[in-house]
């Protein structure tokens, strides 16, 4: 009686979030107009196939493992998603930015003058981070014709390579353009070090987080599991497992 009491609260908590998951990944997403047919169909399989899971599993002794799993499937799916979705991104930019290239160069070859073929590479170039390629075409360009805006653009681009090369370095505080052998601006006295430092902790702030709450919380997390599956009731245990299971779940892709 007292199992099958547990059993059919950890079911409610369990269904409970699964219904959290449809709202967060369906409905909340479907609202902000951030979910395509595709990512809706495939949600609500993911949700159909974790019931299925949760039902088949009663009884036997390996509901435990069906239940995360039913649990973890609408998160690890959306996770794979958002990958596959960013790499695609990328590859078809990559594309695109190859097929303007060709079309700039095919426009050269029979437009030898066309000062704006030349400009145009050089931005794509730019963007790519390839400066010393972007500054060979701005130099082609003003050779065509000297134009303001194409001598700003070769200045960006030598800039850019100094830069990258340790020549000189920008200060964020003041804009100021310092010599790559000092550390502290000549205007404004910010400290590199002490910059990329800062910089440093705020790029990788998601993952500094996540190795403090690790190691300070991990152990804690451990013991207190120990001692719900010693002094409390299985289910019980096991109800608030899921439930810590979930909470970090959330906390690690929302964050």
């Amino acid at each position: 009686m007292a199992s099958g009491f547990f059993l059919g609260i950890w079911l409610g908590i369990i269904i409970i979030i699964l219904g959290i998951e449809f709202y967060y990944y369906i409905i909340a997403r479907y609202i902000e107009k951030d979910l395509t047919i595709f990512e809706a169909i495939i949600f609500i399989i993911c949700l159909i196939i974790s019931i299925n899971l949760l039902i088949s599993s009663l009884g036997s002794n390996t509901q435990l493992f069906f239940f995360v799993i039913s649990l973890a499937l609408m998160p690890v799916t959306d996770l794979i998603i958002r990958a596959f979705t960013r790499s695609k991104e990328k590859i078809i930019q990559h594309r695109d930015e190859e097929n303007e290239i060709k079309n700039w160069l095919y426009t050269i070859e029979k437009q030898p003058e066309n000062v704006n073929a030349y400009v145009a590479l050089g931005d794509i170039y730019f963007k790519q981070g390839l400066f010393e390629k972007a500054l060979e075409y701005y130099q082609r360009a003003k050779n065509v014709m000297e134009l303001p805006y194409i001598t700003a653009k070769i200045k960006s681009a030598e800039k850019e390579i100094r830069i990258k090369k340790g020549i000189i370095w920008v200060c964020p505080e003041c804009s100021f353009d310092n010599p790559g052998e000092i550390q502290q601006c000549k205007i404004c006295g910010y400290s590199k070090m002490d910059g990329n430092l800062i910089r440093d902790i705020k790029n990788q702030k998601k993952e500094l987080l996540k190795g403090v709450l690790f190691i300070v919380l991990g152990p804690l997390c451990i013991i207190f599991l120990i001692a719900l599956y010693i002094i409390m009731p299985v289910y019980l245990a096991f109800i608030v497992t899921m439930l810590l299971i979930y909470l970090a779940i959330r906390f690690f892709i929302t964050y």
